[in-house]
């Protein structure tokens, strides 16, 4: 795992070899062990590696045979040993024993196609010498980030925008729209950055720059929802942990000590079931835990269960509400523009924690996703039910009883689901859904936002769900899966896993994106997926013949933080001086008046608006770190 960056001079010029440094110097964190740089006339291309496979010969960059192609790298390539055999018989000569090599000869072989052959994640910049041309390619899946921008005399590429930001011609512009999806989805979806002319490189694509400035970005990899018929239950539960248990195995490759995330949840569990019977040696699993009156966020009952089960060497951790504005402004730093989705908290220690142990560390990411697992598909495909019921129940007497809930002491969202139900049941099904999943709506953001911002936003955040379903003719559940996929998963699930863990320098891995497996589930009929009230269906009764049925049959919690508490306890302080209307008057995007009634509303336990105080709280942070 690394962090790679880049430079092109469309007019000609010299790059210079302290410059390439300094982005590399960004993202020391993403590669403590080596740092590597290609700089030739008006090209540079640098890395900072962090040890996984080859640790004697594989430092970067890499050339071919007569060093007309080099190439920077940061991912991993499961399938680089069977790969490397197939370019051997073709005449292909290797000086390491490295998956990075693999790629470049690929690229030599089949040009773009190459991507075709590849399993793994990715993002990797290749300069060709002979045709004057760079080269950027990003994962299917989007596991690994890319970000770039093209100037009038520049383009520049980065696995963080720290890198980018410090180019002297970069001007940090807001995009309004990109601020406003933010409060909308608690981080900004792709292709928009929080910056003006700065992008993400979107899954499965790839990007082509020539001298002249010319630049293409292209697809070659779209996951398609189409339901094909394997036979009975059966059938498609045996497929499923053939390909499971060869996507777990791949990613048991490694010169380097490795070990798993442990949360108790079906998927987690599942991988270190896995693990442990492909390993000759006890698994090394971690979890992270709350004490107290934040017990009920507390999963590590059931992590022990799975622990004890497969004979693991088991670590735990406690999370508690300490010195959060210092551990607020290390997550901000590493993100680079605003992200609240406060299971960032637990992950940032976490993976601190981990990494004393392994440098390598399996995840159970994109289970519910790819099998249904989020309670708001179940409300969504439910809404459709509540609908038919009389309109003087489902517009005026049930609204009116379930809006009247107070909200939970102990933390439970129960109550805030069931008022987003009856809020949204009555829209059309994306409508619906987006309301579902907004933290801000459209409506309350025109309440957040002073006039001067609204008419800088370019289109409502609703438009991206749009994009995005492709045929109201699939069943509702693959459609809000897909929006998933492109949305939820690559921008915020991923992203958070990717800068928390590189933060510390441990190289996170997902063999449930593996993109042969994620293929497979898109044909699984939806009906096995969400089967009554059950939700993940089949994969549960995949897990019955691994797990222990008190495991995968338990209450989901997610990584979740007692943010709800704590911001009407410990941190009721810290929150109210960040949100003061001097703070508010002095970024000057937001109506104060609207936010003092939010934070009144939560602080009195008439609704649970954390996740709406929450998403102030770092866009606020944010503007002063790099902003201000």
């Amino acid at each position: 795992m690394c962090g790679i960056c880049g430079i092109v001079s469309l007019s000609n010029q010299i790059i210079e070899q302290s410059f390439i440094k300094k982005m590399c110097h960004q993202i020391y964190h993403r590669g403590p062990d080596a740092e590597g740089y290609y700089v030739k006339e008006n090209v540079a291309l640098g890395m900072r590696r962090l040890r996984i496979i080859d640790l004697n010969t594989g430092d970067q960059p890499i050339f071919n045979e007569d060093k007309s192609i080099c190439i920077v790298f940061n991912g991993e390539i499961y399938n680089f040993k069977e790969l490397k055999k197939d370019l051997i018989q073709k005449g292909h000569k290797f000086y390491t024993l490295s998956d990075t090599e693999v790629i470049l000869h690929l690229y030599e072989e089949y040009s773009e196609k190459c991507l075709d052959k590849l399993r793994g994640m990715f993002t990797f910049a290749i300069w060709d010498k002979r045709e004057k041309k760079l080269f950027l390619a990003r994962d299917r899946l989007g596991i690994k980030p890319l970000y770039y921008t093209i100037l009038p005399k520049h383009f520049l590429f980065a696995s963080e925008l720290k890198s980018i930001l410090i180019f002297p011609d970069i001007k940090k512009e807001l995009d309004f729209t990109a601020v406003s999806d933010f409060f909308t989805f608690l981080y900004v979806p792709a292709p928009r950055t929080i910056f003006k002319n700065i992008y993400k490189l979107l899954p499965g694509h790839y990007l082509t720059v020539k001298e002249n400035g010319k630049m293409e970005i292209r697809k070659y990899w779209d996951l398609n929802f189409e339901e094909k018929s394997l036979g009975n239950e059966n059938d498609y539960i045996e497929k499923f942990l053939e390909l499971f248990e060869e996507a777990v195995k791949l990613r048991l490759i490694s010169d380097v000590p490795l070990g798993a995330f442990l949360s108790g949840g079906t998927d987690s569990s599942l991988v270190v079931a896995m693990m442990s019977k492909l390993s000759n040696k006890p698994v090394e699993t971690f979890s992270i835990g709350y004490e107290g009156r934040d017990k009920y966020f507390d999963e590590r009952q059931y992590s022990r269960i799975v622990a004890k089960k497969f004979n693991t060497h088991h670590h735990e951790f406690i999370l508690k509400p300490n010195n959060i504005d210092e551990l607020v402004e290390k997550i901000i730093t590493h993100f680079d523009e605003p992200f609240a989705d406060a299971s960032a908290i637990p992950n940032y220690i976490l993976s601190k924690q981990t990494r004393k142990y392994v440098i390598v560390a399996l995840s159970g990411l994109g289970g519910d996703e790819l099998c249904a697992g989020y309670e708001r598909y179940l409300g969504c495909l439910l809404a459709e039910k509540y609908r038919r019921l009389p309109s003087f129940l489902t517009k005026k007497i049930i609204p009116a009883l379930i809006n009247h809930l107070p909200d939970s002491s102990q933390g439970n969202h129960f109550n805030e689901r069931l008022k987003r139900f009856v809020k949204s049941a009555n829209y059309p099904f994306l409508q619906k859904y987006f309301q579902i999943v907004a933290t801000f709506n459209e409506e309350e953001k025109k309440q957040l936002f002073t006039p001067e911002v609204q008419k800088l936003i370019e289109r409502p955040s609703d438009e991206i769900f749009y994009d995005y379903c492709p045929s109201t003719n699939h069943p509702h559940l693959n459609n809000m899966s897909l929006i998933d996929f492109k949305t939820y998963l690559v921008d915020d699930l991923l992203t958070l896993t990717d800068r928390m863990s590189m933060a510390h320098a441990l190289e996170a891995r997902v063999p449930f994106l593996d993109h042969k497996l994620v293929e497979f589930f898109a044909t699984i009929p939806a009906h096995l997926k969400l089967k009554g009230l059950t939700k993940k269906y089949f994969l549960k009764k995949a897990a019955e013949r691994l797990l222990p049925k008190e495991v995968i049959y338990r209450k989901k919690m997610g990584f979740s933080v007692p943010l709800v508490i704590w911001f009407r306890n410990e941190l009721k302080d810290y929150i109210n001086d960040i949100l003061s209307e001097k703070n508010i008057k002095r970024v000057g995007y937001f109506n104060h008046s609207f936010i003092l009634k939010t934070l009144n509303i939560h602080q009195n336990r008439k609704a649970n608006y954390d996740e709406k105080l929450w998403a102030l709280v770092n866009f606020i942070k944010w503007y002063d770190k790099y902003l201000k």
